[in-house]
């Protein structure tokens, strides 16, 4: 065996031992109760409404999340509420600007405003992850008309806080990167992301195309690998790794011979 052909094996050896995988996806339902809430007064007497409310999986990996709208004056956001609309999963409630058109009368919530929408006013909801993350999919259990979502990520130096979303208008969010505009549910799978961050926020969407109802029934994605995972020979690299010691041991006698 020559020398180009021993480089070559000692080559595949090496990609065969120390090839990284790739992170293991993970997934939440939203269609039952969350583990941890905090509850909020809110605007809907007969409904109820969290300002944050915390999902930990079968994993031990949590997501937080809290609801924002455009319904200040100037249409600026500030803070909505969460709502748990059993196994459809979540909406929100907003302050539409001018009246609160999304409550009626008697305190019970609008249809199809008891979703996560943006008729009136856009409302986005907040995910805070334990550290950095890539959102994969979202799942809907409920939608009317074509249900779009923006996506963004927070991708500032700056420590992130709410400050960075109150106040401000979507158009102008100072430290997010909009991921981009995803046609939902009939893909739900954001495929063009490769992007890491703690902190997202997703809204109905885009703003040119109003009336999009959602119920988010879930989400998947990633965490961003700390060190490169250990390698896990598959049969096929297992077999490379047993050629490539063979031609390296007859090398090696051929030498001493």
């Amino acid at each position: 065996m020559n020398k180009k052909s021993l480089n070559i094996l000692s080559a595949a050896l090496l990609m065969a031992l120390s090839g990284a995988v790739s992170a293991a996806s993970t997934s939440w339902s939203f269609q039952s109760n969350a583990t941890s809430s905090v509850a909020a007064t809110g605007f809907a007497s007969k409904v109820a409404e969290f300002s944050s409310m915390t999902y930990t999986n079968g994993a031990g990996n949590s997501v937080t999340m809290n609801a924002f709208a455009n319904t200040a004056t100037n249409a600026k956001i500030e803070a909505a509420y969460l709502n748990y609309q059993g196994s459809s999963g979540l909406g929100v409630t907003s302050r539409d600007s001018g009246s609160n058109d999304e409550v009626t009368s008697t305190g019970y919530l609008n249809n199809p405003q008891h979703s996560f929408d943006n008729q009136g006013a856009t409302e986005s909801i907040l995910f805070s992850f334990s550290s950095d993350f890539t959102l994969e999919q979202l799942d809907f259990g409920w939608t009317t008309n074509d249900s779009d979502v923006q996506v963004y990520a927070y991708t500032s130096a700056t420590a992130f806080s709410t400050g960075t979303i109150l106040t401000k208008d979507y158009s102008t969010l100072t430290g997010w990167t909009k991921v981009g505009d995803f046609a939902s549910p009939s893909d739900p799978r954001l495929t063009t992301n490769s992007t890491y961050s703690r902190y997202w926020l997703v809204t109905p969407g885009p703003a040119s195309d109003k009336l999009d109802y959602i119920k988010l029934a879930g989400v998947t994605g990633s965490y961003k690998p700390t060190t490169p995972p250990p390698a896990v020979p598959e049969p096929m690299s297992l077999a490379l790794v047993g050629t490539a010691l063979a031609g390296m041991i007859a090398v090696r006698r051929r030498k001493a011979a």
